[in-house]
């Protein structure tokens, strides 16, 4: 419409109202008549439905997917097998790591193994007890043979005097010398004997140490296997548990949600592939101004409603109000301070939607309207037939023998469409419906009921 139809239209009716007012002809105005029921305070926004959780199904490590046969919404059990990796790498990778584990285990036997080391340590102690007393009887000959010398160098010296006095013949005296020479030589082959067999003996019992030294080493030895053998092993649990996350399945019974790969391909580790949830669980996502969400308790009835929905809106429940809000920008480019809230569906909703072949999923986009406050029972007026006067006091025209009266009224819980009337209007009484500013108490009018304004 123009702008000059806009103008030649408040011109015509701002002359018919002229005209009412000065030739007395009854105005004509619509009316609604105040009711007695139920009023309802709510908050309509727009909102979307979610999952409280979903499960993302993601490459556990770098590798080739095989194709993913599963398509979306799919139901799966838990435990189903939905998507598989190319594990040949992997397998030849498990089979070397348990190669390691058992070398590792068997070398670990063989150092275990000291039945050699303990045999030779027997024989050493029995040949160490019998180089005791050999040594033993070796030092008591040589302590015999230095008597014998000490004896002879003693019986030469008294022949050597016997001989210059003259009283011993030469013979005598060189037999005697004789005798203190093998004495002495018996006497040294004895110490040299005796030595010797102490050698031995050293010997002996260093090699008895040197094998206990290497029994200790193989167990240092064994220590340094049993941890590389661990180490190993943790390799082929490592490699084990990558071979088993190749092969996913779904951690619940729920519902393919979304699916991005069809085909075979490698991919990163964390790719995601798959998402399942469980649609049972749906909820309602709704981003409620901060000013409002005061008046908004857990356990308050909201309608949820829309396309998505259908014809008839569905029951629900606030479950949870976000402690913290968000900043958000409306479509207008408003900067506007948001809380989310979380409603639950009510739990005949599945019941109602196949009534109306409905299939509701995740991210679909419906309305809300979150119930504040409900008052039963009470006088209830068209919110459009009240309005406010220059003061701020709530005032409504009534119709009353043909006439209008202006009354002062006190709304209580009022939401876009209708209003509670705690005082100054009775059920059963007409109002005018958006009156005029040209309207004054007292002027005759012509009412027609509207039945619902």
């Amino acid at each position: 419409m123009s702008r000059k139809s806009i103008f030649i239209m408040i011109f015509l009716l701002s002359g018919l109202g002229g005209y009412f007012l000065l030739s007395g002809a009854p105005l004509p105005v619509d009316v609604t008549v105040a009711q007695t029921g139920e009023v309802k305070a709510f908050i309509e926004e727009r909102a979307k439905t979610t999952l409280p959780r979903t499960y993302s199904i993601a490459m556990p490590l770098n590798g080739r997917i095989l194709p993913i046969t599963v398509e979306e919404d799919q139901k799966v059990t838990q435990g189903q097998i939905v998507a598989v990796m190319d594990t040949s790498d992997l397998d030849a990778e498990v089979a070397k790591a348990k190669y390691r584990v058992e070398q590792y285990a068997r070398k670990i036997i063989e150092q275990a193994d000291n039945r050699l080391e303990d045999n030779s340590l027997i024989q050493f102690d029995e040949f160490l007890k019998s180089m005791d007393l050999t040594v033993e009887a070796a030092s008591k000959q040589q302590e015999a043979s230095k008597a014998k010398w000490q004896y002879a160098r003693d019986e030469f010296d008294r022949k050597h005097q016997l001989f210059k006095r003259q009283a011993l013949s030469e013979s005598e005296l060189n037999e005697a010398d004789l005798f203190k020479k093998q004495s002495e030589i018996d006497y040294q082959k004895d110490i040299l004997t005796w030595r010797s067999l102490q050698a031995v003996q050293s010997a002996m019992q260093i090699g008895k140490i040197s094998i206990q030294k290497y029994k200790e080493k193989k167990v240092l030895s064994e220590a340094v296997l049993q941890e590389e053998q661990n180490e190993a092993s943790s390799q082929l649990e490592q490699l084990e548990r990558d071979r088993n996350r190749a092969t996913m399945r779904s951690p619940i019974n729920g519902t393919i949600l979304t699916k991005n790969y069809s085909n075979e391909r490698t991919l990163s580790a964390g790719e995601i592939l798959l998402e399942i949830g469980q649609l049972e669980d749906l909820e309602v996502e709704a981003d409620v101004l901060s000013q409002y969400v005061g008046n908004i308790r857990i356990g308050s009835p909201v309608d949820i409603e829309g396309p998505a929905i259908g014809d008839l809106p569905v029951r629900g429940k606030v479950k949870r109000i976000y402690p913290k809000g968000f900043t958000k920008i409306s479509s207008l480019g408003v900067e506007q301070q948001r809380v989310k809230v979380i409603i639950g569906f009510d739990k005949n909703i599945w019941k109602q939607l196949q009534q109306q072949n409905r299939n509701l999923g995740t991210d679909f986009r419906v309305r809300v309207k979150i119930y504040t406050e409900i008052k039963a029972d009470v006088v209830k007026v068209s919110r459009s037939a009240l309005f406010r006067n220059g003061s701020g006091q709530w005032q409504a025209f009534l119709v009353r023998n043909n006439r209008t009266a202006l009354v002062d009224v006190e709304p209580g819980v009022m939401n876009d469409f209708e209003a509670e009337i705690r005082s100054g209007i009775n059920a059963g009484d007409r109002l005018i419906i958006a009156p005029s500013m040209n309207l004054t108490s007292g002027q005759t009018v012509e009412a027609h009921v509207i039945k619902n304004p």
